[in-house]
């Protein structure tokens, strides 16, 4: 009899999953929170680094939302899902969602010139969203093994 270990997110009980669920997503809210209270020099003082700042934040926004899209009844915050979703920016992608979140937080922090907004990022966000592509790798290696595998070889992060 051959028995599979279930994976991390299978093994957490209920209440932790749950907590996961609230912890991760406010950890990004903390960064708009940064953004707000944190002293600002728009730009880190050059205007021209402004309209770089929103075009790349309005650009993150903008894939998020159409990776978001593309997820359909596979969004979650703790990785699963029934399908492989391989359509749209998952083609070219196999993490839009957190690229995009990237872009949006980094643009926002480049637009108001927040020297913390930028630690926090670097130091909060960015490792956060490589963490959890790589429990999310992992997850979708166990379900659907090959596929996954030939996916991973023809997307970028």
């Amino acid at each position: 009899m051959n028995e599979t270990k279930p994976d991390f997110w299978e093994s957490l009980s209920p209440g932790k999953a749950a907590a996961l669920t609230v912890l991760v997503p406010s950890l990004y809210f903390v960064a708009l929170v940064v953004a707000w209270f944190a002293p600002k020099h728009f730009g880190f003082g050059l205007r021209p680094l402004v309209y770089v700042g929103l075009t790349v934040g309005l650009s993150g926004v903008a894939l998020w939302m159409v990776a978001m899209a593309h997820l359909g009844k596979s969004l979650a915050v703790l990785p699963g899902g029934e399908r492989l979703v391989t359509h749209g920016v998952y083609r070219y992608l196999r993490h839009p969602v957190y690229v995009g979140i990237d872009m949006t937080l980094f643009g926002l922090f480049l637009a108001v010139g927040s020297t913390y907004g930028m630690i926090y990022f670097c130091l909060v966000v960015v490792p956060l969203n490589i963490i959890r592509s790589r429990f999310e790798e992992k997850a979708l290696m166990q379900k659907f093994g090959d596929d996954y595998n030939t996916y991973r070889q023809k997307t970028w992060f």
